[in-house]
């Protein structure tokens, strides 16, 4: 079944608003979604801490953007590498002699891919 693709905008704009949303949207891989996991939580410590606070603005917006700005770029990347991803994969099982891991060209019938070790047979 395919898998279908993600929104590169949608996942900046996701990290834009709250730090690391993007990054669950996207769902890279298991480290990236538990970046996005500490993100959120920074995010929250954050704003309870400018609640407590409340820094000026000059201090607080910027800090605020920056770590908008880093995180929505990091979730734009992510996006785009889910999608390459899935492109490769559905690549591979249009082109059987080819493994979906590595891109390694396959002879015969193999169990796992002789270059990466990709468990081939389901």
């Amino acid at each position: 079944m395919p898998q279908v693709r993600k929104n590169r905008f949608i996942a900046a704009i996701y990290s834009f608003l709250v730090w690391g949303l993007g990054e669950l949207y996207a769902g890279v891989n298991n480290l990236k979604i538990g970046i996005g996991i500490v993100l959120m939580i920074f995010w929250f410590i954050y704003l309870g801490a400018v609640s407590i606070v409340l820094p000026p603005v000059y201090i607080s917006v910027p800090i605020y953007l920056l770590f908008s700005l880093l995180s929505s770029f990091d979730a734009y990347r992510d996006a785009e590498k889910f999608n390459i991803k899935v492109e490769f994969e559905e690549e591979s099982r249009r082109s059987p002699g080819i493994c979906p891991n590595c891109g390694t060209k396959l002879t015969g019938n193999p169990r796992f891919c002789p270059n990466c070790g990709h468990k081939l047979v389901e």
